[in-house]
C-alpha cells in the first residue's frame, strides 16, 4: 500500500521528505500547503505535482484532495493547530520536532489521535545519527558496562535567528530538543532529576535563553552535564560518556574509548547505518500500516517534550525538579 501525503510546508525543512519520496514507492506526495509560491514552484518540479494539487491552507488541501496521512513541517508555533487539524480530518500525521511547545497540547493531540485509530510520529533525526547509534550498541552490548557520568558542551553562533528568536527558552527549543532527546535514546533511560539555567548574553540577538547549562539525571544512574550555546564567538564542541569499563568520546573519524588502565585511546569506526531521514520514513509507514511503534512515536516523544518543558521550568524557578512528578502533575 502507498501513503498518500499532505505535506504542509514545502520549503526549508519541509523538503527533504519530498526529495525522499522521488526514490521510494511507499509513499506519495498528492497536495502541497504553503503560503509562499516559490516554496510551492520549487517543490511542484521535485514531485510532478500540477498548480491544482497546491494549496495555501491545511482546510482548503483536506477538503480538495484524497489522502492518508499529513506531513507538518512548518514553524514550531504552528504545529499544534495543524496536527489537531490533520487529526481531526482522520489523518496519520508526521510532524516535524519539536512535537509542540506545549506538553499538554502534545497530550491532547495524542488523545484525540488515539480516538480515531490515528499514528502521530515525530521526526526526532538526531537520535539516529551515527555516534548515537553506535554508542548505544555499545552501552547495550555491555561492552562499556555501566555508564555513570557524562558531559555535552557545544558552542556556536546561529547565523541568523531561527522560529525560536522570541522564545524565552530559545536553545531549549531550537538545539536542545535534539540534544536531549539523543540522550535519552542513547543511554535508553527517563530522566529522573533535572536542573538548568537557561540565559541569555548580552549581545545575543535572540530574545531570551540562548545558552544553558545544567544536568539531567537519569533512572540508570547516569548524570549528565552540559554547556550549550548558539551566542558564542568561537565555535566548539565536545561530548564524553564515562562508564564502567572505559570512558568514550566522539573524535573525528570515530570513537575514542580509553580502557581502564589503558596508556592510549582505541578508536572504533561508527557504524554504518541507513540515512535518519529513511529510518523515519521507513519507521513511520510500518506504524501506519503495521502498527508497529517506533521509537519517535508521537506517545513516546511527550517525555522529550516535558523534558524541554521541565528545563525551562527549572531555570524560571531556580530549583530541582522531581521529572516523574513533573510529568504526573502535568
Amino acid at each position: 500500500m502507498t501513503i498518500r501525503t499532505i505535506h504542509v510546508g514545502a520549503g526549508g525543512r519541509g523538503r527533504w521528505p519530498l526529495n525522499r519520496f522521488r526514490d521510494r514507492t511507499d509513499f506519495e506526495a498528492v497536495a502541497l500547503v504553503d503560503v509562499n509560491e516559490e516554496n510551492l514552484a520549487t517543490a511542484r518540479e521535485t514531485t510532478g505535482l500540477g498548480e491544482e494539487a497546491c494549496f495555501a491552507t491545511p482546510a482548503d488541501a483536506l477538503q480538495a484532495v484524497e489522502a492518508d496521512a499529513v506531513v507538518v513541517i512548518t514553524p514550531p508555533d504552528l504545529h499544534a493547530g495543524q496536527c489537531l487539524e490533520a487529526v481531526r480530518a482522520g489523518k496519520h500525521v508526521l510532524v516535524e520536532k519539536p512535537f509542540t511547545k506545549d506538553l499538554d497540547q502534545a497530550r491532547q493531540i495524542i488523545s484525540e489521535a488515539s480516538e480515531r485509530g490515528l499514528k502521530v510520529a515525530v521526526t526526532q533525526n538526531a537520535r539516529y545519527y551515527p555516534p548515537v547509534l553506535t554508542i548505544r550498541r555499545l552501552l547495550q552490548s555491555g561492552d562499556l558496562g555501566q555508564p555513570s557520568f557524562g558531559l555535552m558542551t557545544k558552542y556556536g553562533w546561529r547565523p541568523r535567528v531561527h522560529h525560536s528568536g522570541t522564545d524565552l527558552h530559545a536553545y531549549l527549543w531550537e538545539r536542545g530538543i535534539h540534544d536531549f532527546d539523543q540522550l535519552r535514546y542513547l543511554l535508553d533511560s527517563e530522566p529522573r532529576r533535572l536542573f538548568c539555567h537557561s540565559f541569555n548574553p548580552p549581545w545575543s540577538p535572540y530574545s531570551g535563553g540562548a545558552a544553558i547549562d545544567g544536568w539531567i539525571e537519569f533512572h540508570n544512574g547516569t548524570t549528565f552535564n552540559f554547556q550549550c550555546t548558539f551566542a558564542t564567538h568561537k565555535g566548539g564542541s565536545s561530548w564524553r560518556l564515562d562508564c564502567e569499563k572505559g570512558t568514550v568520546e566522539e573524535v573525528s573519524g570515530g570513537l575514542a574509548i580509553r580502557r581502564p588502565g589503558a596508556d592510549a585511546d582505541e578508536i572504533i569506526p561508527m557504524d554504518e547505518n541507513p540515512h535518519p531521514e529513511e529510518v523515519l520514513l521507513d519507521g513511520f509507514r510500518d506504524y501506519v500500516l503495521n502498527d508497529v511503534e517506533p521509537s519517535f512515536s508521537g506517545p513516546r516523544n511527550l517525555a522529550t517534550v516535558g523534558l524541554i518543558n521541565a528545563l525551562g521550568a527549572s531555570s524560571e524557578q531556580g530549583v530541582v525538579i522531581d521529572f516523574d512528578e513533573y510529568m504526573a502533575a502535568d
